[in-house]
C-alpha cells in the first residue's frame, strides 16, 4: 500500500509539471502557425471604394408595375437604376425595356440602352436605339421616346422608321394616344409621313 501510495504520489507531481508545459507547447505550436496567415481584418474593397458604392445608391433589376384605370397592365424593368444626385425623384436607368399589356389582347414593348425616370411626373424618356413593337406587326425605331409610367401615352421629339403591316414607314414624329371617349389606343404618325406600300403575298 505505500509503495502504491509512492508511486500515485510521484504521478501526480510529475504530471503537475508535465501537463502545464505540454499546454505551453500547444499554444507556442499554434502562434507559429498563426504567423503565416494574414489575419489583419482587412475587407476585400477600401474605404474609399465602400463609400463610393453607398454613395452611388446603383439598384441591379428594378422593376415597377402598375395598371390604368381601363385595366391595361404597364410594367417597367431595368439592368441597374440609380437615383440622380441634384434632382429628386429622377433616376437613370441602363437597359430599360417597358411592356404594355392592353386589355383587348394586344401588346406593346419599349427597349432603349438608357432612360431617364420621373416618378414624381411619372413619366420616363427613352434614350439610345429606341425600338418600340407591337403585337400588330409594327417595328418602329427612334433616337428617343417620352413615355407615361400610369398611362399609355407616348411620343417621340425627332423621326422614326420602322416597319409595318403596309410597308416601311418613316416619319418626322411618332404618338402612341388613348381616345378619352372609346379607349381605344391609336398609333399616329405625323410630320412627313412616308410610306412605302409592300403588298401582301
Amino acid at each position: 500500500m505505500a509503495s502504491r501510495d509512492g508511486f500515485h504520489s510521484r504521478l501526480i507531481a510529475w504530471l503537475k509539471i508535465l501537463l502545464p508545459l505540454a499546454a505551453l507547447a500547444l499554444l507556442s505550436t499554434l502562434f507559429l502557425l498563426s504567423r503565416g496567415r494574414d489575419h489583419s481584418g482587412e475587407l476585400p474593397f477600401s474605404q474609399i471604394e465602400l463609400k463610393e458604392r453607398v454613395k452611388e445608391e446603383i439598384i441591379s433589376a428594378p422593376r415597377f408595375a402598375g395598371a390604368t384605370p381601363q385595366g391595361d397592365l404597364i410594367s417597367f424593368t431595368a439592368e441597374t437604376a440609380q437615383p440622380d444626385a441634384e434632382i429628386a425623384n429622377v433616376a437613370h436607368a441602363s437597359n430599360l425595356k417597358a411592356e404594355i399589356d392592353l386589355t383587348t389582347g394586344a401588346h406593346i414593348s419599349f427597349q432603349a440602352s438608357s432612360a431617364l425616370l420621373n416618378t414624381q411626373q411619372e413619366e420616363a424618356e427613352l434614350m439610345g436605339g429606341v425600338v418600340i413593337t407591337s403585337s400588330t406587326g409594327y417595328t418602329i425605331r427612334s433616337e428617343n421616346l417620352k413615355t407615361k409610367l400610369s398611362a399609355i401615352e407616348a411620343e417621340t421629339d425627332g423621326p422614326v422608321s420602322g416597319e409595318g403591316p403596309p410597308g416601311t414607314i418613316e416619319a418626322g414624329k411618332m404618338q402612341l394616344t388613348t381616345d378619352p371617349d372609346s379607349d381605344e389606343i391609336h398609333l399616329l404618325f405625323t410630320n412627313g409621313v412616308k410610306l412605302v406600300y409592300q403588298p401582301q403575298e
